[in-house]
């Protein structure tokens, strides 16, 4: 806190009370900072009169005091500053057309001070004590009103957040009323005639806020628009745009669900739910859908046929130690390259005589027919739940 002014005389100080006393009953004064807030400053255009008029009586008294005072003021002692502020956040004036304003209606007071201090006899040493008072009762002034505007916003963007994302929760898996239904699809971009999609991602407890972070960064990566919220323990959302690339997904997994009109996202967001668990089940990352998946839901949906068919094709090789999972490999690649012997060999790589010794050793040790159709089907199926079957299954004994 800066030192106070030297006192001025009694004489001086009488001369000031009478000069103060014109300011605060001073109606000209005030009728022409309202015009000139109105005319100089965005965002004054529509603040009631009143409302402006008494703020412009608060800063004259505010004035008077400081001045009487003799001292700068600090922040802490312009409450002011945070009434105004207040009434002009909810008014939706900005914080810049509020300093400005303050600035304004000071200025003019200052002015008829310049005016009226020769014939009240005030000499110009005591003139310019009270420019600097003012000046520093300024600082004050829009330090105070910038830090309640600041919690202000903050307080509202942590409420703008949480009806964002209660909507986004609601609008995926609710069957939400129309209206409300619409007023979110305005505030934040989704399309009413278009379709969209759902999407769904698990998280581990703890792990939600991460995951959505995850997601946010991938989509902003692939080019996609994508909305999304914590919903327990899953990310849900709405896919507007899927990827413009293919950026690599860090391992998430992202349920996708059918293309569908807003009102009717909860329809996608079941078949975004399948498909995410279906994609869990086999291992699968990055954006899948039910139509990617294909018969693949079958390896989720009914894990006896896998037990099964693990039993007739896989659990022959057990005993074969790592030759075994070679000959899987062998196996695994022949059907995925469209049972052609040279791009199988290529892609582990191997010989391709290598390669089609494991596969005729895969034929002796299970008895199966590589050339028959239901064989090919049954491998693809027990292969395509490898990864599961690697972790889960226990060998008998």
């Amino acid at each position: 806190m800066s030192a106070p002014t030297p006192r001025p005389s009694r004489q001086q100080s009488a001369q000031w009370e009478e000069l103060l006393g014109q300011l605060s009953s001073d109606q000209a004064m005030v009728d022409q900072t309202l015009a000139d807030l109105r005319s100089n400053v965005p965002g004054y255009e529509n603040v009631p009169t009143a409302s402006l008029e008494a703020s412009v009586q608060r800063n004259i008294a505010l004035t008077i005091r400081t001045i009487r005072d003799g001292r700068e003021p600090t922040p802490e002692e312009v409450p002011e500053a945070d009434a105004l502020a207040v009434e002009r956040y909810a008014q939706g004036v900005p914080i810049g057309s509020v300093l400005a304003g303050f600035r304004v209606s000071l200025s003019l007071i200052f002015r008829n001070i310049l005016s009226r201090a020769p014939a009240s006899g005030i000499p110009a040493e005591q003139i310019l004590t009270s420019s600097t008072l003012l000046w520093a009762l300024g600082d004050a002034f829009s330090t105070r009103a910038v830090a309640v505007y600041q919690d202000r916003e903050v307080s509202r963007a942590v409420t703008d957040s949480a009806l964002r994302a209660e909507w986004i929760r609601n609008v995926v898996t609710t069957a939400m009323p129309p209206a409300e239904r619409l007023r979110g699809a305005t505030l934040y971009g989704v399309p009413t005639s278009e379709s969209v999609r759902a999407i769904v991602l698990s998280a581990r407890p703890g792990s939600e806020v991460h995951r959505l972070h995850q997601l946010e960064a991938w989509s902003h990566e692939a080019g996609a628009r994508v909305l999304a919220a914590v919903q327990g323990s899953s990310v849900v959302g709405i896919m507007l745009s899927p990827p413009r690339s293919q950026a690599g997904s860090d391992g998430l997994t992202i349920g996708l669900g059918d293309a569908a009109a807003l009102e009717e996202l909860p329809r996608s967001f079941q078949t975004a739910s399948m498909a995410l668990e279906a994609a869990e089940t086999l291992g699968r990352t990055g954006v899948v859908d039910l139509t990617q998946l294909s018969w693949r839901l079958g390896v989720h949906a009914c894990p006896e046929t896998t037990e099964m068919l693990y039993g007739l094709h896989i659990a022959p090789l057990e005993d074969s130690g790592e030759f075994g999972q070679h000959i899987l490999e062998a196996v695994d690649a022949y059907l995925t390259h469209r049972m052609s012997i040279p791009l199988a060999a290529r892609s582990i790589p191997i010989h391709v005589n290598t390669l089609r010794y494991r596969l005729q050793r895969f034929s002796e040790l299970t008895g199966a027919d590589l050339g028959d159709l239901n064989t090919l089907i049954e491998l693809s199926w027990v292969l395509a739940a490898g990864k599961h079957r690697k972790t889960n299954h226990k060998p008998s004994s």
